[in-house]
């Protein structure tokens, strides 16, 4: 198999997400601006493989079990529940909010690990669930930290997609510089319309952003005053979590976003 075969089996894998988890054939094929005919054919090899699974009923295509069964691999792999879950749980016994830990991955932030509060009113996000790193709390921590030039880098390309997010550039970038300068994070109604959160960073080994834990609810009963006063609670766990996560080496991509700038 080519490299241009298997760039092109990726890219098609790439599209089916959260906001679109189901695709069409032909609508792929056009979406991707590829021949219907090599999409069939890498569409059909996912589905014998089980990586894929075509409705018969809609004949729209969407991702198989076979991603369960290799997300629990990577899971049992990393050992993160076992080690994570109870400090994760903890924090949200205490706040009575959602709890997250975001990964960084090439120039996005991604929802890895999720303990949802026990009140009925909560936030309830999918893990997996990607988005632009100059976008909501637990994102904007993780841009703060990382090297200038990647931060214009990724923030030129949300101003060339018109992100609502970013008012300027310049207002941005002296945001990021307080982030950094505080150590924390809140955000309210960015990742979505009614949440709000509080973030604060978390490290690898070698002190490089790995990702951030964050503290997230409902906006009415979550201002930054409330942010403030559950900031403790993740402060006063990030030292054992960074201990545990310098121990585990994350399968993500982000040695050449750390690298490259530096």
């Amino acid at each position: 198999m080519s490299s241009k075969t298997v760039d092109k089996a990726l890219s098609i894998l790439d599209v089916f997400t959260v906001e679109t988890p189901t695709w069409g054939l032909r609508e792929l094929a056009r979406n991707l601006d590829m021949n219907h005919t090599i999409v069939h054919r890498i569409l059909t090899t996912f589905e014998d493989k089980g990586y894929l699974y075509c409705n018969p009923e809609t004949k729209k295509y969407e991702l198989g079990i076979k991603f369960i069964e290799l997300n629990n691999v990577v899971e049992e792999h990393l050992n993160i529940s076992t080690m994570i879950q109870p400090i994760m749980k903890e924090i949200a016994v205490k706040t009575g909010e959602s709890v997250v830990l975001t990964v960084l991955d090439e120039e996005e932030g991604v929802f890895v690990k999720i303990v949802e509060s026990e009140q009925k009113v909560r936030f309830a996000e999918s893990v997996g669930k990607r988005s632009a790193l100059y976008i909501g709390a637990s994102h904007k921590i993780i841009l703060a930290h990382l090297p200038e030039e990647l931060q214009n880098k990724i923030i030129d390309e949300g101003i060339e997609s018109q992100s609502k997010q970013i008012p300027s550039k310049e207002k941005l970038m002296e945001r990021l510089e307080t982030i950094k300068r505080e150590g924390w994070c809140f955000s309210e109604g960015e990742t979505f319309d009614d949440v709000a959160a509080c973030s604060v960073p978390l490290f690898d080994s070698k002190h490089q952003i790995l990702g951030s834990l964050s503290i997230a609810g409902p906006k009415y009963r979550f201002s930054q005053q409330e942010g403030e006063e559950k900031l403790p609670a993740l402060l006063e766990n990030v030292e054992k979590l960074n201990s545990i996560l310098s121990k585990v080496n994350f399968p993500s991509r982000r040695n050449y976003l750390t690298k490259k700038f530096i």
